[in-house]
């Protein structure tokens, strides 16, 4: 009795599929000097071919702040050393080399698919919890929109599938007619059922820029904006409010796309002559639609793209440069060390997503109110790249009256407005006078004495254990201060999506 083709190619594509196992030492932000130990994990993986030959392809979270990876074929006993080539934590994607030049013998790399329709049938391939060996189920293709990606929220195209995703099935391939159409992702909490893929046009602009031997991101515009869906508001600005077109511009972050070429008060109508709506969308496939950042991210940093405003009750045209995300609190940091400075016992560090999920899993709303506002609104500006907080005070006679201060966001030093850490770093390095003035957020003023602090620095470091003051990043004379952090958009929210 003959198999049904469909089963064929899918067993032929199971040889493709790989279990990766991982050993990281994810980085302490309560305290930046230390790690938080060596955590173990599993996901998975589907070999595919690249410009550098084949490659196994899983999430970047699968392999985040590793020291540590192997990975096993299907059917196979032994597990191989892997090497992390390539890294996109914006798109949540990960390309790996074994060292095994036999690795990859008689293996047929898992070709990329397109973009499933609705209602189409997928199975997906994994290694979730629950058991050692290979996992197959099957789903259909529920939603197809721009969302946020849990591991570092970015707005890219998802899939949304019924099949059963759950922790260990991340990196897996997703197939439909033999051809992978997705890399499992992400689950929806408190939802059955409900996951979410990153789908061929993400994973297609990934390895493009991995085969330029760079992967620079997704760009954006760098911008906060409103719909205009009120025809009042419409009449106001000089637009027709029967046409139903085009969104208004806020805000223009520093370092962003937008910056120096696109002005508050703009009305964005069009992208490439794809027309925008007044909700922010755009037409997408069979009357169905997403929203406007995809017409974006579907573009490499570097490109231009033709925008079309409404400027002044007048039709505007420019060309524009396509950069990189501009944020103004750094959305996670993977696969570095945290940024820290210590003077005088007084820990200072920038505001990062990191820093606020110390907070736990409700962070939104049990961090500072003021903090979480910069997550969620704040841009960059030539005044401010990096949020700096002073985030605890070591106990010292030296830092008598502080000892209850944590968390704090300071906005200068000496009168002079903090930039960023490196910029704070340089301004109380660079005081003279007997005492280094801050200011907080709220008009605090925390005083320390220079003198004080440098006669005490060695044996507050010593008593609390710290190897050193500040962080290898902030070492040496010649590091160039930080680049403005690129913004997000204005719909950014704590999200309620998972990884499995």
């Amino acid at each position: 009795m003959h198999k049904p083709p469909a089963r064929n190619r899918l067993e032929q594509r199971l040889a493709a599929v790989v279990r990766v196992h991982t050993i990281s030492e994810p980085p302490d932000y309560e305290q930046p000097w230390h790690s938080r130990g060596s955590e173990a994990s599993t996901g998975s993986g589907a070999i595919v071919e690249t410009a550098r030959g084949p490659r196994i392809l899983t999430n970047a979270h699968c392999v985040q702040d590793h020291v540590w990876v192997e990975v096993r074929r299907y059917g196979q006993a032994e597990r191989v050393p892997a090497t992390v080539e390539a890294l996109g934590h914006d798109c949540d994607l990960a390309l790996l080399d074994v060292d095994d030049p036999h690795f990859f013998d008689a293996v047929q790399p898992i070709p990329l698919g397109p973009l499933p329709r609705l209602g189409q049938r997928v199975t997906a391939c994994g290694y979730p919890v629950g058991g050692e060996r290979l996992s197959i189920s099957e789903g259909i293709v529920s939603r197809i929109e721009v969302i946020h990606y849990v591991h570092r929220r970015q707005r890219l195209l998802g899939i949304q599938v019924d099949a059963a995703i759950n922790a260990g099935s991340s990196g897996g391939p997703v197939l439909r007619d033999g051809q992978l159409i997705g890399v499992a992702m992400q689950t929806l909490d408190d939802a059955q059922r409900t996951g979410y893929l990153i789908p061929t046009p993400v994973i297609e602009h990934f390895l493009r820029d991995v085969g330029r031997d760079e992967h620079r991101g997704f760009p954006e515009l760098g911008v906060q904006w409103q719909p205009l869906e009120s025809p009042t508001h419409r009449e106001a600005l000089g637009l027709a409010p029967e046409e139903r077109r085009g969104i208004l511009i806020n805000r223009v972050g520093y370092g962003g796309s937008g910056w120096g070429r696109l002005e508050p008060g703009d009305v964005l109508l069009a992208i490439d002559g794809e027309p925008i709506a007044a909700d922010g969308t755009i037409a997408f496939r069979d009357d169905d639609r997403l929203d406007f950042d995809h017409l974006l991210t579907r573009r490499h940093v570097g490109e231009t793209v033709e925008l079309e405003l409404w400027r002044d009750a007048q039709p505007v045209r420019l060309r524009l440069p396509l950069r990189p995300p501009a944020h103004l609190v750094a959305e996670e940091r993977y696969d570095v060390k945290p940024s820290y400075f210590i003077f005088g016992g007084m820990v200072f560090a920038p505001l990062t997503r990191n820093y606020l999920k110390t907070w736990g899993e409700q962070w939104w709303r049990e961090a500072p109110r003021e903090l979480v506002a910069l997550y969620e609104h704040g841009l960059p500006s030539p005044e401010r790249t990096e949020p700096v907080v002073l985030q605890q005070v070591l106990a010292d006679a030296s830092t008598r009256g502080y000892h209850d201060l944590d968390s704090v966001l300071i906005e200068a030093v000496d009168g002079t407005a903090c930039r960023s850490l490196r910029h704070l770093v340089e301004l109380v390095e660079s005081a003279t006078g007997r005492f280094v003035r801050l200011r907080a957020w709220d008009h605090r003023e925390i005083v320390i004495d220079r003198h004080e602090a440098r006669k005490r620095h060695a044996a507050i470091l010593e008593r609390f254990e710290i190897p050193a003051d500040r962080s290898p990043d902030l070492r040496g004379t010649d590091a160039p201060v930080a680049a403005p952090a690129p913004p997000d958009s204005v719909h950014r929210r704590p999200g309620a999506a998972a990884r499995p």
